[in-house]
């Protein structure tokens, strides 16, 4: 036993006791719709046209909210509704941020955030407060 009252032979199988914790990152948005982000909330009520699932995008610099029914919630439907609704109507962003839902991480958006030449991040697995503007 150390002076601590721990198991030496345990404390040396488990390893150290502390976590390594990454640095917070700060972003400087500096312009409208530089930087968005963007989640799927649902499965709601099924309205009468048969939606159950709002795409909800939120602009980092203006805090500009912005909600669009959707029937389902795959990959093709968000991609479709980003493009249509969003970029079409504002412009393609810079940056943009999601949590690490299949539909975000697919290669359908993927490829189509390649293309428009997005750069593309994800919050932390498991830990939606890394996106707090959008998660609350």
């Amino acid at each position: 036993m150390d002076e601590d009252g721990n198991c030496s032979t345990c404390t040396a199988r488990k390893g150290p006791n502390t976590r390594t914790r990454e640095r917070l990152q700060r972003y400087n948005v500096r312009a409208p719709f530089e930087r968005i982000t963007i989640d799927v909330l649902g499965s709601l009520p099924q309205t009468t046209n048969g939606n159950k699932y709002i795409l909800v995008v939120l602009d980092y610099f203006t805090k500009w909210p912005e909600a669009y029914v959707i029937l389902n919630q795959e990959a093709t439907t968000v991609a479709e509704a980003m493009l249509q609704d969003w970029i079409c109507r504002f412009r393609v962003p810079l940056l943009l941020h999601s949590d690490q839902g299949t539909n975000f991480t697919s290669a359908v958006f993927t490829i189509l955030m390649d293309l428009l030449g997005v750069t593309k991040t994800c919050t932390t697995h498991l830990h939606p407060q890394s996106d707090g503007m959008i998660e609350d």
